[in-house]
């Protein structure tokens, strides 16, 4: 085989493998990222079995990663099962934060150590958090964690497993969050730019899901229920 077939091939394969895991995913409609699992085991080819195992992802920016400044609209999904929370605010999805003069917008979301809600949205001024301690009180177990905003109807609401849960906007007004800033996204690991107070996720991560329309609760169900046995 020549060495255009060659590249030709792997290029196909990279194609189709990308295209089957987005056939995969349960909801499709506003489907920007996709990855049904973050960790991915690198091979040590010295010979000393040094393989590495790595748990968090960096993702260039691109035009889909920022549509949400047009739709207005944003939803993220993810299964999660921590094995700690090593610092007050550890990173599950970080593009911007509320650091200045870093990053301040995108979208940002973390755990949170202090156990009077578990997971929190951040645009710049706008914070919102669930009004839940099922995660902090169940580490090493897996669980769904959604959330949906639409700017234009002025709505946010988290989901844990499935359900709506209590959301409470801390600070700022939906006239303050700003999608469209240039950072690459950081898939569990903070973005250099955000607050300093902010860590890396530890534990594993399965069916990352972002979209650039807000989501159904229906469809938030759909997803639970469908992925459940794929994490």
């Amino acid at each position: 085989m020549n060495h255009l077939l060659k590249k030709s091939v792997l290029i196909l394969g990279l194609y189709l493998g990308a295209a089957t895991a987005f056939a995969g995913a349960p909801v499709k409609n506003g489907l920007v990222l996709y990855f049904p699992t973050v960790a991915a085991r690198v091979r040590d080819v010295s010979g000393s079995k040094n393989n590495g195992n790595p748990n968090a992802l960096v993702v260039s920016n691109s035009t889909s990663l920022v549509s949400m400044a047009q739709t207005h609209q944003l939803s993220y999904c993810v299964w999660i099962n921590p094995a700690s929370i090593p610092h007050e605010f550890p990173d599950l999805l970080s593009k911007g934060g509320q650091s200045q003069p870093g990053a301040y917008g995108g979208y940002e979301f973390t755990l949170n150590s202090n156990g009077d809600n578990d997971v929190l949205f951040y645009s710049g001024p706008f914070q919102a958090h669930a009004q839940t301690q099922i995660i902090n009180t169940n580490l090493g177990q897996w669980v769904h964690i959604a959330f949906t905003i639409d700017l234009d109807a002025q709505v946010a609401q988290w989901f844990i497993n499935g359900q709506q849960v209590p959301t409470t906007i801390d600070s700022g007004t939906y006239a303050d969050i700003n999608f469209d800033l240039p950072n690459n996204l950081y898939v569990a690991e903070r973005d250099p730019a955000a607050n300093g107070n902010r860590t890396n996720f530890d534990g594993q991560m399965r069916q990352v899901m972002l979209f650039n329309r807000a989501l159904s609760a229906d469809e938030i169900q759909t997803i639970f229920s469908k992925t459940a046995l794929k994490k």
